[in-house]
């Protein structure tokens, strides 16, 4: 239970990291 919750917080917050520097990168084609 405790292992599959860590996952799922493992891989949300790897997804939102991926999100940010995505959005930094287009960010920065844009300037």
């Amino acid at each position: 239970m405790f292992t599959i919750i860590s996952y799922f917080g493992l891989l949300i917050s790897a997804l939102l990291l991926a999100i940010v520097l995505f959005v930094g990168l287009s960010k920065i084609e844009l300037i």
